[in-house]
């Protein structure tokens, strides 16, 4: 679970630093002040943040929703309405090789087949 909190983090705090530098030394090219390229450095590097936090933490949620319910290439294809292919599982471990523009759409196909899950195991423990 502590993987789960940091690596988001982690991965978004290295793609901020390497943003920050690549747009530094870029401005400075340029010959853009100092200060104007520290600014415009900065907010390439919040704008990196925000992207990589989502992107990492999508990816490590779609891959935990799919080994808490061990779910198969032909599963996670009729839960999203993809093709089987699109979901290669090597060594129990989900490849995402889908296009990251299409993440939020699984992940959140994914989340409501979990919430089904988890609702339909309340009613069972409620009539039980």
């Amino acid at each position: 679970m502590k993987k789960a909190k940091y690596f988001p983090v982690i991965y978004a705090i290295l793609s901020a630093i390497i943003s920050f530098l690549a747009v530094l030394i870029i401005c400075q090219r340029f010959h853009l002040q100092l200060s104007r390229a520290v600014i415009v450095s900065g907010l390439f590097a919040v704008f990196f943040y925000i992207i990589s936090y989502f992107r990492g933490h999508a990816s490590f949620e779609i891959k935990r929703i799919t080994k808490q319910y061990h779910l198969s290439a032909d599963d996670l294809a009729k839960i999203t309405g993809m093709k089987s292919s699109d979901f290669p599982i090597v060594k129990g471990q989900l490849q995402l090789i889908l296009p990251k523009r299409k993440w939020p759409q699984l992940l959140e196909k994914l989340q409501n087949f979990e919430q089904k899950k988890i609702k339909n195991h309340k009613d069972k423990e409620e009539k039980e």
